[in-house]
C-alpha cells in the first residue's frame, strides 16, 4: 500500500533537511526504509575516471561492509554496473538489472550479500551523466520478499524531489565556494530560500523568493512571516512555520512538510519547510526555520537556449519538454498547462521530431546529455 499523504509530506520536509544538512541524510533513509519495507539503505556515487564507487551515506551498514565494498566487492556489483546505462530518474527493482543466477555466481553474493542479509534490491537513479552516476538503493532479505509495485511507485514519486534536493545540495555548496560571502552565494539560487526567525518572521529572502513573493501572486511576505492568499493554503503554511520554529531547538529531525500554493493562472509554487539549528546556518543569527520556494515555471536562460536555439522549439515547446525532462506525465502537463490531452500529444510530438528522437525515454536521455534536465 503507498504512503498516505502525511507520510509522503513527511518524508519530503525529511528529504529537503538533508538538502542543507549532509548530515541529515541518514535520517532521510531510514525513513525511506520504513515507508518501503526496506532492511537497509545506501546512497551510492561513481565518478568517472575512478575504479571504485563511494558510499556517501547509509542506514543499517555494517560499516566493515562499506568498507569492504569500497575495497573489494564493488568491482562485482552487477546491479551497480547495469544501472549505469539507465537514465537520471529511472526507478527499477534488482530483478530487473539481474536474474537470480546471475547475482548468485558473483562474488559479491557470497562475500557481502549473504552476510549481510541481502537478497533483493529497488533502485532510483539520481544522476547518470558521463561524468557522475548517482543512486538511492533499498535492500530487503529473503524473508522479506522482493519489493512490490507500491514500493517501486513510492520511490518514482520520490526520485525526482531527490534528484532536485541533490541538485540544491550541491549548488550551495558550489556556491559557498564560489562566493565571499553568505548572501551573494543564495542570490546565485534559482531555487528560492527564506529564512525565519524564533517567531517566524522573515529574516533573509534570497534573490529568487524575492521575485516570487514581489510579483504577490499566491505567496505573500507579511510582518507575520510567510502567507498564501488562499485561507486554507495559509493556515496550512502558518502551521507548518510553527512546527518548524518549535522544533528548532530540540532533537527532532523530521521536517515539517510541504504545501502547494495556488496562482491565479500559472502551476502552483511548492513550499518546503524546514527547521534549522543555529549552528547549520552560521551568517545568519537568530534563525529557527528554512522555507525552500520552488516555482516549476522558473527556468535558467541556458536551458532555454539549448532548447530554442539547437532544437529550434517554440515557447510552448520548449515548456512541454521541461515538463517531461521533470518527469511529469502527458496528462499532468495539461493540467499544468490548461490545455487539451491532444494538444499536449501534438506539442509532444513535434518535440520529439524536432530533437530527431521518437521515443519519450530517448528525449529525456538527450535532454540529461544537453544540461536541460539533471
Amino acid at each position: 500500500m503507498l504512503p498516505s499523504q502525511q507520510e509522503l509530506s513527511h518524508l519530503l520536509g525529511s528529504l529537503y533537511d538533508a538538502a542543507g544538512d549532509p548530515g541529515l541524510w541518514t535520517p532521510f533513509l531510514q525513513k525511506l526504509g520504513h515507508s518501503t519495507g526496506a532492511r537497509s539503505a545506501l546512497l551510492l556515487m561513481h565518478s568517472a575516471g575512478q575504479d571504485m564507487y563511494t558510499i556517501s551515506r547509509s542506514w543499517e551498514f555494517d560499516p566493515d561492509a562499506i568498507r569492504a565494498y569500497h575495497d573489494y566487492y564493488h568491482a562485482f556489483d552487477l546491479w551497480a554496473q547495469r544501472g549505469l546505462s539507465k537514465p537520471a530518474g529511472t526507478v527499477c527493482s534488482s530483478a530487473e538489472l539481474s536474474s537470480r543466477k546471475e547475482i548468485e555466481s558473483t562474488a559479491l553474493y557470497a562475500g557481502l550479500m549473504v552476510p549481510c542479509d541481502i537478497e533483493y534490491g529497488m533502485f532510483g537513479v539520481i544522476e547518470g551523466s558521463a561524468s557522475r552516476w548517482a543512486s538511492v538503493s533499498l535492500f530487503r532479505s529473503n524473508s522479506d520478499g522482493e519489493f512490490e509495485h507500491d514500493d517501486l511507485e513510492t520511490l518514482r514519486f520520490l526520485t525526482p524531489h531527490i534528484r532536485r534536493a541533490f541538485k540544491l545540495h550541491f549548488q550551495l555548496s558550489g556556491a559557498k565556494a564560489r562566493s565571499d560571502g553568505f548572501e551573494t552565494a543564495l542570490d546565485t539560487l534559482p531555487t528560492g530560500v527564506i529564512f525565519l526567525g524564533t517567531k517566524g518572521e522573515i529574516k533573509y529572502v534570497n534573490r529568487a523568493a524575492s521575485k516570487a513573493v514581489a510579483e504577490r501572486d499566491g505567496l505573500l511576505a507579511t510582518r507575520n512571516g510567510l502567507r498564501a492568499e488562499n485561507q486554507g493554503e495559509s493556515d496550512l503554511l502558518a502551521k507548518m512555520m510553527r512546527d518548524a520554529v518549535s522544533r528548532s531547538n530540540g532533537v527532532e529531525l523530521a521536517g515539517c512538510g510541504a504545501v502547494e500554493i495556488s496562482r491565479r493562472s500559472r502551476p502552483p509554487l511548492r513550499v518546503v519547510v524546514s527547521p534549522i539549528h543555529d549552528k547549520a546556518v552560521d551568517h545568519c543569527q537568530g534563525v529557527a526555520a528554512v522555507a525552500f520556494v520552488h516555482d516549476p515555471m522558473q527556468r535558467t536562460h541556458a536551458e532555454e537556449d539549448v532548447l530554442r536555439t539547437r532544437y529550434r522549439m517554440t515557447p510552448a515547446e520548449r515548456r512541454v519538454a521541461m515538463l517531461l525532462a521533470e518527469g511529469h506525465s502527458s496528462r499532468t502537463i495539461a493540467q499544468l498547462q490548461g490545455v487539451t490531452f491532444n494538444t499536449v500529444r501534438s506539442q509532444i510530438k513535434s518535440v520529439l521530431h524536432k530533437a530527431g528522437v521518437r521515443r519519450q525515454g530517448e528525449l529525456i536521455r538527450l535532454l540529461v546529455r544537453d544540461g536541460v534536465a539533471s
